[in-house]
């Protein structure tokens, strides 16, 4: 969930596409390829399609629902904020939270995660009691915000961004310090009967598929899982490596993935840069089986686009779907 310009331009809701099949066809062929031995077939049914609400938060609630819905998407990660209704959790309006909630209900959109990014080793004591504070508000009221799964970060020492890195994070002390941080976090989660899922990232404390694993088996509750986008763990020279690592993250990562995030990664000055789907070279073929082979239901959140990007981005992700 690094951050990514989320205002587009205003105009005509665009309809859902149609003949994504042929389309897929066209693009990729309508073969599939043989299985290995001991592989899950790929059920694409159990990926379901949703998006970042942020995109649509120009819009009043019931129109951007209204679009949200239009364009395709199942479900949402939502920030609960909109043009003429807003949820603080730290002023909580819960009529404004019921509201919202009711109007995606209402559509039939469901919501897949909660918005709870904070950076939860913050150097800046007052900004990390904020940011602790705000995760135990939506933690607690799940239930009242219509999702019992929360999305953050893991966090950085860096004091000016929680999306730059900083020695303190490599150290095994800065990882001590994040993970006592999510274990008294998951603590509340299970008792509140919610899962807080956490998104690594390579300038983040938990920046590798080694990191994410030990910290997801040393606190071992059900109240943690895991945001899989697998975008954010490859440094730039990692990206030669793509096939292996991203097996890898599901062969070791898998079990605890609660919902995924479909972006894109590409190789930039200062290591990577993380645009919408299809405009980088994420394997999207590998990657959505591998998501396809979990076996379970998977929301699927298109995120990093401007609204006038959004059939774009979708069509790309649902011609890959379609393909498998």
């Amino acid at each position: 969930m690094k951050p990514s310009r989320l205002h587009g331009r205003t105009g005509a809701c665009v309809p859902r596409r149609t003949c994504l099949k042929a389309v897929a066809a066209a693009c990729f062929g309508t073969g599939t390829a043989a299985l290995s031995a001991g592989e899950t077939k790929p059920n694409r049914g159990n990926i379901r399609l949703g998006v970042d609400a942020r995109v649509y938060a120009q819009f009043p609630l019931d129109e951007a629902v209204r679009r949200i819905k239009a364009d395709g998407f199942a479900s949402v990660l939502c920030c609960y904020e909109f043009a003429d209704v807003r949820f603080d959790p730290a002023q909580p309006d819960w009529r404004a939270a019921e509201k919202i909630v009711g109007c995606f209900q209402k559509h039939g959109v469901r919501i897949a995660a909660i918005f709870g990014y904070v950076n939860v080793i913050d150097p800046n004591p007052a900004r990390r009691q904020a940011g602790e504070a705000r995760l135990h508000t939506l933690l607690k009221n799940w239930k009242r915000l219509g999702c019992n799964n929360v999305s953050t970060e893991t966090g950085t020492f860096n004091e000016k961004s929680p999306w730059l890195d900083a020695p303190e994070n490599y150290t095994e002390e800065g990882y001590r310090r994040c993970r006592d941080a999510f274990r008294g976090l998951a603590e509340v989660a299970k008792e509140a009967g919610a899962v807080l899922s956490i998104e690594a990232y390579w300038r983040n404390c938990i920046d590798s598929i080694d990191r994410a694993e030990r910290l997801l088996r040393e606190i071992d509750s059900p109240g943690l899982g895991l945001v899989m986008d697998p975008c954010n763990y490859f440094r730039k020279e990692d990206l030669p490596k793509m096939q292996s690592m991203l097996e890898e993250m599901f062969r070791r990562l898998g079990g605890w993935i609660v919902v995924a995030h479909a972006k894109d990664v590409k190789a930039a000055a200062e290591g990577t840069d993380l645009p919408a789907a299809g405009r980088g070279v994420l394997d999207y073929p590998l990657y959505l089986r591998l998501l396809a082979r979990l076996g379970r239901p998977v929301d699927l959140i298109v995120e990093h686009l401007t609204l006038d990007d959004v059939p774009r981005a979708r069509d790309f992700v649902l011609a890959h779907l379609n393909a498998i």
